[in-house]
């Protein structure tokens, strides 16, 4: 894992990273400036500053991955934290219950389950008394806490598909609010080059059998276009048609993800 990236994990969840989506982070390492790069906490925050959209359309069934790696395991998971934010948004308990079900039994296959599982007790409970601010605090505190392992077990290149997994569906989201809901001011969730950015080079330092597998070469190609797309705006505004490219790129990495592995 880049000194960078690291440095930008440990701070956003340390809570010393931007809140607005417009904003560029001024977090800086010795050599560079960090990008824009927001946890799914901070993604929801700014949604419900500015709108107030109808979140149990967002809110899916958790899918399982169809691939048994480590690394299709760790995007899962930057998946589910993001659809378990999602779920609290919605005021859905059992949705941030059936979510973190999930993670947990996702968290065992990589030997991190133990601290999840000393969270679920009071996830549950928040969850049935729809304590929506201290469910919220919860599911960022278990993110932390799977990132702290695997910087433990020495699989901080993980980490990267954590973080990946998470943007790629806030980023779906986005995109489908913003299809709904076709205005201007959506498309600043939308306009993250910066984040891709950042994303791409936790990619470009892992080790080359990992980076060279199809999962992260499947990775960088949607990030990239994802980029590209994001550079299409138009006064600070991304087209309709730019909406469309990003949500169809989301959701063929999503697909991706869940499709069934073909046998040789």
């Amino acid at each position: 894992m880049s000194a960078r990236l690291f440095i930008l994990v440990v701070l956003l969840f340390a809570g010393k990273a931007s809140s607005g989506l417009a904003e560029e982070s001024s977090l800086k390492t010795p050599s560079t400036q960090t990008a824009e790069f927001k946890s799914a906490g901070e993604f929801f925050d700014a949604i419900d500053k500015q709108f107030q959209p109808n979140w149990s359309q967002i809110v899916h069934p958790p899918v399982a991955p169809s691939s048994p790696a480590r690394e299709a395991l760790s995007l899962q998971l930057g998946v589910l934290v993001t659809d378990a934010f999602a779920a609290i948004q919605a005021n859905n308990g059992q949705g941030v219950k059936n979510t973190t079900h999930e993670i947990t039994a996702l968290t065992r296959k990589l030997n991190l389950d133990q601290i999840i599982l000393a969270r679920n007790k009071s996830i549950s409970d928040f969850a049935d008394k729809g304590s929506w601010s201290e469910l919220q605090l919860e599911i960022n505190a278990a993110q932390k806490d799977i990132i702290q392992g695997m910087q433990r077990q020495n699989d901080r290149d993980l980490i990267v598909f954590l973080l990946a997994g998470s943007w790629i569906r806030q980023i779906d989201i986005a995109a489908e609010l913003a299809t709904a809901n076709p205005k201007p001011e959506w498309t600043a969730l939308l306009v993250q080059p910066s984040s891709a950015d950042e994303l791409l080079a936790g990619f470009d330092i892992l080790p080359e059998s990992t980076r060279k597998g199809k999962l992260a070469l499947m990775l960088v190609q949607g990030i990239l276009a994802a980029r590209d797309t994001m550079l299409k705006t138009s006064s600070g505004a991304l087209p309709d048609s730019a909406i469309k490219e990003l949500a169809s790129t989301m959701a063929d990495i999503l697909h991706h993800l869940h499709a069934p592995t073909p046998r040789p």
